[in-house]
């Protein structure tokens, strides 16, 4: 065999080697049955070319290419998205994806590797259809969230140096009130132990169970009855005087009688 033609099959070997080596991490699937959504956002995250999909934690797809379109306005409130995402999604994980599913990017552990989760939609929601565009979940600033708790930890402590004996004022009652509390809360311990408080204590809640008696009894209708008849007594006595109710008491015999 000639030198060339070993060449020429060592090089459509290493074509073939090369070709399924991409096939196999992923990088190249021309016999995968996929579909493309356009998912758009303002801020990627570190997300990558290549970086996997997952819908609930398992892996779906890969994100296809990352491109800036500045002019780009979403056609259902017109916001302005500047950064498409594309990616591709396995046919088997397709009908999970919805309407009402949202596209996050999320990171693998602490430092993990990026990855954009779909969480699945509902079944009363329409599926996606391949290419449409559709607007993602910006994920957080960690930078700005940093940057702000730097900010609020400053401002903290400026007000504490500040106000510096306003603030050891106020542990210090806080303190105070805390031990009074305590206090209070050992003295009362002791006396539930105590058994004349003991008695006292069962001795008011008969007190008050009879007091509930009698004002049940006043509640009645006969009570009702009662209070009006000397209601009416009161009203027909209230036009007259000392002496003509003095009168009326001894031409009775009341006061023979009382006395």
């Amino acid at each position: 065999m000639k030198v060339e033609t070993k060449v020429g099959l060592l090089s459509v070997v290493a074509v073939v080697l090369i070709f399924v080596f991409a096939y196999l991490v992923g990088l190249v699937s021309p016999f995968s049955d996929s579909y493309d959504l356009n998912v758009m956002y303002n801020y990627a995250g570190g997300i990558e070319q290549g970086s996997p999909v997952r819908v609930m934690g398992i892996k779906v797809g890969k994100v296809k290419s990352i491109t800036f379109v500045p002019d780009f306005k979403m056609s259902g409130n017109g916001e302005e998205v500047k950064l498409q995402v594309k990616i591709s999604v396995e046919k088997r994980a397709w009908p999970s994806i919805r309407q009402d599913s949202r596209f996050f990017i999320n990171l693998a552990g602490v430092i993990g590797e990026k990855f954009l989760e779909i969480s699945p939609g509902s079944l009363d929601q329409a599926e996606f259809k391949n290419g449409d565009t559709l607007r993602g979940e910006d994920p957080p600033r960690i930078d700005q969230l940093i940057s702000q708790s730097y900010g609020l930890a400053g401002k903290m402590i400026e007000l504490v140096n500040k106000n510096e004996g306003s603030v050891s004022s106020m542990i210090s009652q806080l303190d105070k009130l805390v031990t009074n509390f305590n206090k209070t809360l050992v003295l009362l311990e002791k006396t539930s132990k105590n058994k004349e408080m003991g008695r006292l204590v069962d001795n008011f809640i008969k007190v008050s169970d009879d007091l509930v008696y009698l004002t049940a009894g006043l509640r009645s209708k006969k009570a009702e009855e009662s209070y009006d008849l000397i209601h009416k007594l009161l009203f027909r006595l209230e036009p007259l005087d000392g002496p003509a109710i003095r009168k009326f008491l001894q031409q009775e015999g009341i006061k023979a009688k009382i006395l």
